[in-house]
C-alpha cells in the first residue's frame, strides 16, 4: 500500500503544479495588449498602401499603378486605397510627401541648433547619399519627380508644391543665418533656395539614371563646397 502510495503522489504533483501554474501561464492571454483605436488601424494601413505603392511605382512608373492595384498589393482589398485617399493624384500627392519627409529626416540629426550652412550641407547630404541604396519611396520619388517633367497632369502640381516647400525651408533657413551674422550680407534666401532645390534634384536624377557612374563622395563634396561659397563667400 505505502509502495502505491508513493509512486500515486509523484504522479499527482505535476498536476497540481499544472493547476496551480495555469494562471500564471493563461494571464498573458488574459493580458493581451489593448485593441487598436480607429485612428491606429487607418495608420497601419495607410502605411501599406503608400508602401505598396511606392515599390509599384518604383519598378513600373506610376502609368499602370491603380488604386486597385495598390490595395491587392498590400494586401488589402481592391477598393482599400480609394477609400482612404479617393483618388490616385491623391495617392501620388501622398506619396511625394512622404518621399520628402523621408529626405528631410536624413538631415534631421544635424538640424537641431546647427548653423545654416551646416543645416543645409546636412540636407544636400542626406538627399545624395540616399542615392547609394535608395529606399523603394526614394525610387519612387525620382521616378514621379521625371513623369512630372514629362508634364502629367497627376503629378506636376503635386511637384511643384513639393518644391516650394523645401524652397520656403531652406529660404527660412538661410534668412537666419542672416540675422545671426553667419551668412554674408546680400544673399538673396528665395534665390538661394531656388538653386539648392535644382542642384540636389539635378544629381539625384543624375544619379538614378547611371547610379554605377555616379560618385556620391564627389558630388557630396562639390554640394557642400558651394553651399559654403554661396553664402559664405570663403
Amino acid at each position: 500500500m505505502s509502495t502505491h502510495d508513493e509512486t500515486a503522489a509523484p504522479m499527482k504533483a505535476p498536476q497540481d503544479a499544472v493547476r496551480q501554474e495555469s494562471p500564471a501561464q493563461e494571464s498573458p492571454r488574459q493580458e493581451s495588449p489593448p485593441r487598436r483605436t480607429q485612428a491606429e488601424r487607418r495608420a497601419r494601413a495607410e502605411a501599406a498602401l503608400l508602401a505598396a505603392a511606392a515599390r509599384l511605382i518604383a519598378e513600373h512608373g506610376s502609368t499602370g499603378v491603380t488604386l486597385a492595384r495598390v490595395g491587392e498589393e498590400a494586401g488589402f482589398s481592391r477598393g482599400l486605397a480609394t477609400h482612404y485617399f479617393g483618388s490616385k493624384a491623391a495617392l501620388l500627392a501622398r506619396l511625394q510627401e512622404e518621399a520628402l519627409a523621408e529626405a528631410m529626416a536624413a538631415a534631421a540629426p544635424e538640424r537641431s541648433g546647427a548653423g545654416a550652412v551646416a543645416e543645409l550641407c546636412a540636407f544636400a547630404r542626406g538627399c545624395l547619399e540616399g542615392v547609394r541604396n535608395p529606399t523603394d519611396l526614394g525610387r519612387a520619388f525620382v521616378v514621379l519627380g521625371a513623369e512630372a517633367l514629362a508634364g502629367s497632369s497627376e503629378l506636376t502640381a503635386a511637384v511643384a508644391e513639393l518644391d516650394e516647400r523645401t524652397r520656403g525651408w531652406a529660404a527660412e533657413v538661410v534668412g537666419q543665418g542672416l540675422a545671426e551674422g553667419e551668412v554674408r550680407a546680400g544673399v538673396d534666401p528665395r534665390a538661394f533656395a531656388l538653386a539648392l532645390v535644382g542642384l540636389t534634384k539635378g544629381l539625384v536624377v543624375q544619379a538614378a539614371a547611371a547610379p554605377e557612374a555616379f560618385d556620391v563622395p564627389v558630388a557630396v563634396g562639390e554640394a557642400e563646397r558651394w553651399i559654403q561659397l554661396a553664402l559664405t563667400g570663403v
